[in-house]
């Protein structure tokens, strides 16, 4: 048995293995120390010592499990803990079922992979490490994935798959970058399922974030391994959480004529092959998330458009950190803006998987608004990140963003 306050889903179910930095952590919301950052990094000699150990049963991760299960609120998942003591819902209560029982064994079906820091797009709440981008626009450089790094990943998850995951009847793997679509290694990976033993009762799933910026010849590529794998479920999760100028001011690089383009190629395939799923993922933040409802009308009017069918995702993301960019930082006359959207999903967008969870998260994210604490701290803190980003890009927020004023006085 396990404490129901404590205990986490994520910590149990997800690990993420970042190879541009060669670092595993657990949850994508917990922070690491300095010295567990050290401890979590490998190279080519600890994989080979020390196996798939080292990546799904790392001391740091038994340690967090212990804590957890019994009831102690781990250091590591502070962000949780500050969200709950706020609103009383943070990312562990979104996807914690306590109905589930665990033990310290259960593995991980949730196996989410950073391929690449090759990104032509410089996002606001992203940076250096996870942009070739960013590297540019602070003079930074961050190096990029090893081949033999990559290699000796691929071979453990083939072993960790064919001896851990024989008995599971679902089982996720999440590719993303920087943007997946600027590495080989994304072709290379797609390659490698082939010595994953899918059994026939065994749903796999690869979901594939990108922030849709990437030229048609990619498209066309990667299209052709889809057609070969039919066997496995990919779920693209197409990053946007905002359209037209708004769009391109937070995700910095964008062209949203391509990203509509590229939008309209992804139904048109998605139409045609039945392992090719349709899902959206809306980083929510403090810039966008007042105007989301515009982007769920333009997402409407494209599925009409296209007289699209299928069933389409909204996965579940939001902005915690930085700091200046989360949706903490709204007033609280913005949650109104968060009940149209609210209601905009419930009465007027169907074939949603799961749409009840997605509602389940906006009023969390409406709760936040409402519980919130900003501090002046806070606000000066907005002020010097926004102006720093606004004077080295020759831009205004202000301009597109009617509230953001609000963020930083």
């Amino acid at each position: 048995m396990y404490n129901k306050d404590t205990m986490c889903y994520k910590t149990w179910n997800d690990i993420i293995i970042s190879l541009p930095k060669k670092t595993v952590s657990w949850c994508c919301k917990t922070n690491l120390t300095e010295q567990q950052t050290k401890e979590t990094t490998f190279d080519l000699d600890i994989l080979n010592n020390k196996g798939i150990d080292f990546l799904f049963n790392h001391p740091i991760l038994q340690k967090r499990k212990k804590e957890l299960a019994t009831g102690i609120r781990c250091a590591d998942c502070h962000v949780c803990w500050e969200s709950e003591d706020r609103s009383g819902e943070s990312h562990r209560t979104l996807y914690t079922n306590h109905s589930v029982e665990f033990d310290y064994d259960t593995p991980a079906t949730f196996i989410e992979l950073e391929l690449t820091n090759k990104c032509n797009l410089a996002c606001v709440y992203c940076g250096p490490q996870l942009s070739s981008r960013w590297q540019k626009e602070l003079k930074q450089r961050h190096p990029d994935t090893e081949d033999e790094i990559f290699h000796k990943v691929m071979d453990l998850l083939a072993e960790y798959f064919n001896t851990k995951l024989t008995n599971k009847p679902y089982i996720n793997i999440s590719l993303l970058g920087g943007e997946p679509f600027f590495t080989d290694h994304m072709y290379v990976f797609l390659e490698y399922l082939s010595k994953f033993h899918v059994k026939s009762e065994q749903e796999v799933t690869v979901t594939i974030t990108t922030g849709m910026a990437f030229p048609e010849k990619k498209f066309t590529k990667f299209i052709e391994l889809i057609e070969r794998t039919p066997n496995i479920i990919y779920i693209m999760q197409l990053s946007g959480e905002a359209i037209d100028k708004r769009a391109e001011l937070i995700r910095w690089g964008l062209n949203f004529e391509t990203w509509d383009n590229n939008l309209d190629m992804f139904l048109t395939e998605s139409a045609r092959l039945k392992n090719l799923v349709i899902g959206f993922g809306c980083a929510h933040n403090a810039l966008s998330l007042p105007y989301f409802k515009d982007f769920l009308v333009y997402i409407n009017k494209k599925l009409a458009k296209h007289e699209y069918k299928s069933v389409v995702w909204f996965l579940i993301n939001y902005i915690e950190d930085p700091q200046h960019l989360s949706i903490s930082m709204l007033n609280n006359y913005h949650a109104d803006a968060v009940t149209e959207q609210i209601e905009y999903m419930e009465n007027e967008m169907t074939n949603l998987y799961k749409k009840d969870e997605y509602i389940t998260m906006l009023r969390s994210l409406r709760n936040q608004i409402l519980n919130a604490n900003v501090t002046t701290e806070m606000k000066q803190n907005a002020s010097d990140e926004f102006k720093r980003l606004e004077n080295r890009r020759n831009i205004s927020f202000k301009s597109e963003f009617p509230h953001f004023d609000e963020l930083v006085k």
